[in-house]
């Protein structure tokens, strides 16, 4: 029976990213340049994606500062690992997630907050499946691979 459950909570949290999505009124289908001016326009300020050097075994981080915004994503991912996890850090500006629980750094630079990406709580598995909702949108999954998602 704990399997039939933990399989029904996890397509409850599907159709609640689904919901979530829904909400933002994007178009079924969009350009990745598209959901980042969506991004920049939910956020208030102006995002750049760039690729960096990241401590650690970071894939991605997002630094909000006061009057823009940086994501980074480590060389050397392939492309698909690098649109994931610009999609997964988008998503938490979707949410406006900014008091979220990752692990965060803060007072690197006066008005700067550093957020890296991580799965290992249900609050980052959610954000994951709304990353999920957003790369069926710009084309990265097909709707039968939505089960898997774009890291399983």
């Amino acid at each position: 029976m704990t399997g039939f459950r933990g399989r029904l909570a996890a397509l409850r949290r599907q159709a609640d990213a689904r919901r979530r999505v829904q909400r933002l009124g994007l178009p079924r289908r969009l350009t990745l340049p598209e959901l980042l001016a969506r991004a920049e326009t939910t956020l208030g300020k102006p995002i750049e994606v760039r690729t960096a050097e990241l401590p650690g075994d970071l894939s991605a981080r997002f630094i909000e500062r006061s009057g823009s915004a940086l994501l980074e994503t480590r060389p050397g991912l392939s492309e698909r690992s690098r649109l994931a996890c610009v999609l997964h850090e988008l998503a938490h500006v979707f949410l406006a997630d900014h008091g979220c629980d990752h692990q965060a750094w803060t007072g690197l630079l006066t008005g700067r907050t550093a957020f890296t990406r991580s799965l290992d709580t249900p609050h980052e598995q959610t954000v994951e499946l709304v990353a999920d909702q957003l790369a069926l949108r710009v084309g990265l999954l097909d709707p039968g691979e939505q089960r898997r998602g774009i890291f399983r």
